[in-house]
């Protein structure tokens, strides 16, 4: 793959971290992290998925379970602020980028409040001492750089036996210059449990179909880690000191269907970091780009070759294998191809976008 041209001229960013739920210890105004002494996590499912690059709707579903007699724990979901050219403030006293925060606890719909951190005071003396919200919104000078986060929290009385706790939110995508998007998610606050660590643990990652994006190997090692659940492949990326990448990753073509990745006895050594580098070319000999989100970034062909192409992408991004050499040969060089004997080039199941995409290039 030749190297693509990628330009650099301001970043508007909305970056923020979500985490595992854990346990705190409520006392007035401050919200004290515990690590629980007896109530394990059996199992966890994770997923995340992609709505119309809009949004990113989040459901996460755990087992707990608690060996004695029942008793209360707050437990604690944390969400850092946004940041860049943004307004971080609060709305209506809610995370200005997150909504429909629900919690169910055995079924049972719970409710929950929100906590105000200074970030200069999180874990001090192992104590979070929380804001107002006046205090919070009157301390705010720059509203592209807000120094706190928030802590959704609720109470949960653990019966003995299984618990299962469920709750779900949706945030709003936004990236930079740099990243079309991207999402991260705190695994490792699941290890404060009294396991250290979760016994069944399911990530889904649904993305949508014809797209490409990278996670960054913090807690996995291998692509072969994760399933492929449909069509796809994958390709490892190597970081590069003071790059756009540093940190090593896989990266993802997904025709059809999701990613899947379950681990037994699971205790995370970094967290979830998923992102998608934003396509940017000066020709189209550089580089295509296999996710239809980047299609209308494609330059203008500079000859035929590069018209039929275009006008082929469609049928490429499902591995047809071209009867001509030149662009059997052109799509091969890709790292996403991924050729099947089997696809006919039935023009009437590909999109509708794609279809448009056809005409143009006629």
């Amino acid at each position: 793959m030749k190297k693509l041209s990628i330009l650099f001229l301001f970043t508007v960013i909305n970056q923020f971290v979500f985490a595992n739920d854990g346990a705190f210890f409520a006392k007035g105004n401050q919200l004290i992290p515990i690590a629980e002494t007896s109530i394990t996590v059996q199992k966890e499912i994770l997923y995340i998925k992609n709505i119309n690059h809009q949004s990113i709707e989040v459901t996460v579903y755990y087992e707990f379970f608690n060996p004695g007699n029942e008793k209360t724990i707050t437990v604690g979901f944390e969400a850092f602020s946004p940041s860049g050219d943004v307004n971080g403030t609060p709305i209506n006293g809610q995370h200005p980028y997150m909504r429909d925060f629900t919690v169910e606890l055995n079924d049972k719909i719970l409710g929950h409040q929100i906590a105000y951190v200074k970030d200069d005071l999180y874990a001090k003396d192992g104590v979070i001492k929380t804001k107002s919200l006046s205090e919070i919104q009157g301390g705010i000078t720059n509203e592209n750089n807000v120094d706190f986060y928030y802590v959704y929290h609720f109470d949960a009385l653990f019966k003995k036996g299984l618990n299962k706790i469920k709750h779900t939110y949706t945030y709003d995508l936004s990236g930079s210059v740099e990243f079309a998007y991207e999402f991260e998610y705190v695994l490792t606050a699941a290890n404060r449990w009294a396991n250290k660590q979760i016994d069944d643990f399911t990530l889904i990652v649904d993305m949508g179909d014809l797209e490409s994006f990278n996670i960054q190997k913090d807690f996995f090692t291998d692509s072969n880690d994760w399933l492929i659940n449909g069509i796809g492949k994958s390709v490892n990326v190597k970081g590069v000191t003071n790059s756009l990448i540093e940190k090593d990753a896989t990266k993802f073509f997904i025709q059809k269907g999701n990613l899947i990745f379950q681990k037994k006895n699971f205790r995370a050594v970094g967290e979830l970091f998923l992102y998608n580098v934003n396509y940017f070319a000066t020709a189209i000999s550089e580089y295509i780009p296999f996710a239809l989100y980047f299609q209308d970034n494609i330059p203008e062909p500079s000859s035929d070759l590069e018209k039929r192409i275009l006008k082929n992408l469609p049928f490429a991004r499902r591995g047809y294998v071209f009867k001509s050499t030149e662009l059997q040969s052109y799509f091969e060089k890709l790292d996403w191809y991924l050729s099947n004997p089997n696809y006919d080039g039935d023009v009437e199941r590909l999109t509708a976008n794609e279809k448009a995409w056809i005409e143009r290039w006629k």
